[in-house]
């Protein structure tokens, strides 16, 4: 009885995870969902009839198979699709933390080379954002945005140079906004740092195609630059509602926090 117990174990025994390659634990996920969808496919078709069922008449167990295939490979095609994503949103998202604990242990010594350059014109910022991935429950469609600055041609007011009027572009999804330093003087001055700084700069900014008018909800967008064609974006979840809703439906207070690396015209075209 011993001997019958421990063949039956061992012909039982799956191997594990750890010791099965991609492909094997690919292919058991597939088999297992490919399971799950016919067993709820057929209990479908043997329960009381439903609109859903009209079109499911005369199905015989291949056709409940491949519509489980189908299902299946649905499935499995948005999971690792999700876990794409993700991995390039953390990639992108540590190089930006990376960047900020950089400078900030650079200020805590000798502090930024005011000669650094922060390349922010010439170009854009591709945006990235795990925290905005994650409220919209990780959507695979899902479209971030770019960031761009445009100097002013203008002299500097009261020969700041840091008071160098800047223009704003900024895209989000399909929907675009615009800020402009000089529409909040003189009660706010938006100065562009000359080095790297892990202070934020405010800007509101608001929807050309709404003739002009600031909107209603917050839209003071926070930059800062973190040198080294990085910098950090944060926009009121109000803003992002009015661009993806969703999830973020009623939120208010909050910030959502991108990380824009810098693009070179001359290198993406």
């Amino acid at each position: 009885m011993a001997l019958l117990k421990r063949d039956t174990v061992a012909r039982d025994a799956k191997p594990r995870d750890d010791d099965a390659s991609p492909l094997a634990r690919v292919m058991r996920e597939f088999e297992q969902l490919v399971l799950d969808f016919e067993s709820g496919l057929q209990r479908s078709l043997s329960g009381p009839n439903t609109t859903a069922q009209h079109g499911m008449r005369g199905w015989c167990s291949d056709d409940i198979r491949r519509e489980a295939c189908r299902m299946a490979v649905s499935d499995l095609s948005d999971k690792y699709t999700r876990k794409h994503i993700r991995r390039s949103l953390n990639a992108a998202e540590s190089e930006g933390k990376r960047a900020e604990e950089q400078l900030h242990n650079l200020t805590l010594t000798a502090g930024p080379d005011a000669d650094d350059e922060l390349s922010i014109h010439n170009g854009y910022f591709r945006l990235y954002s795990t925290e905005l991935f994650d409220l919209l429950g990780q959507p695979t469609d899902l479209r971030f945005g770019t960031l761009r600055f445009h100097k002013h041609d203008t002299a500097p007011v009261h020969d700041d140079p840091q008071s160098n009027g800047v223009t704003v572009e900024l895209a989000l999804n399909s929907s675009f906004f615009t800020a402009d330093s000089e529409e909040t003087l003189p009660y706010h001055t938006f100065r562009m740092p000359t080095a790297p700084s892990l202070q934020n700069r405010g800007l509101r900014s608001r929807n050309p195609d709404d003739g002009g008018a600031f909107p209603d909800f917050d839209s003071w967008l926070l930059f800062t630059f973190l040198g080294n064609g990085c910098l950090k974006l944060e926009v009121p979840i109000e803003m992002c509602d009015s661009v993806y809703g969703g999830r973020l439906r009623g939120r208010e207070n909050e910030e959502v926090t991108f990380w824009g690396f810098f693009v070179d015209d001359d290198i993406d075209s």
